[in-house]
């Protein structure tokens, strides 16, 4: 078995393992997160914190599986399309696009950030999808406390994966060492 093979397990592996805690998110979401709270604007969103956490820490390439999963288990068991729920996590996605580009510390502060206005923008979507109006001020202090409750745990996640040494390697876009032309 050559590197290459080797590495391209690995990575199967891992997108495995985070499709698999992106289902469980959102089966725990559906389950035992209305227990939790009495409103629902105040839980975290768990489906963004695997997203947020694992993109983050390893690659967007490995957290779309469990986003694409995750949606589709909200969307089965929910009044709500599938295709609502993915587009409510497409924020959170696009915000990781850069983290390949970015160091381990601030692919550290990527995670929370993203997990915290990936909520603000899945519970817009979600109110646009229902069409349900404004906040009052009690739901948007919910909101608030939702999204910090989604962005802590995305930090953690990120600080695991990166406590266990298996995050990606940093790839500097351009490097300043190298002597390039515009046209090669």
């Amino acid at each position: 078995m050559n590197a290459l093979s080797g590495a391209l397990l690995q990575r199967v592996l891992f997108s495995a393992v985070a499709t698999l805690l992106g289902v469980a998110a959102a089966l725990l979401q559906l389950g035992a997160t209305p227990l939790w709270l009495d409103q629902p604007l105040a839980a975290p969103v768990l489906p963004l914190i695997v997203i947020a956490g694992w993109g983050a820490a390893r690659g967007l390439g490995e957290a779309v599986p469990a986003a694409i999963l995750a949606a589709s288990v909200l969307g089965v068991a929910s009044e709500e399309r599938a295709g609502w729920f993915l587009l409510a996590m497409l924020p959170t996605a696009a915000l990781l696009l850069p983290a390949a580009a970015l160091r381990s510390w601030e692919r550290l502060l990527l995670a929370p950030l993203a997990a915290g206005l990936g909520v603000l923008a899945f519970q817009a979507m979600m109110r646009f999808s229902s069409g349900l109006g404004a906040l009052s001020a009690e739901q948007q202090s919910a909101l608030i406390e939702g999204a910090t409750w989604t962005a802590v745990p995305a930090l953690a996640l990120t600080v695991i994966l990166a406590a266990g040494g298996w995050t990606l390697q940093w790839r500097p876009t351009v490097d300043p060492d190298e002597h390039r032309r515009l046209f090669e």
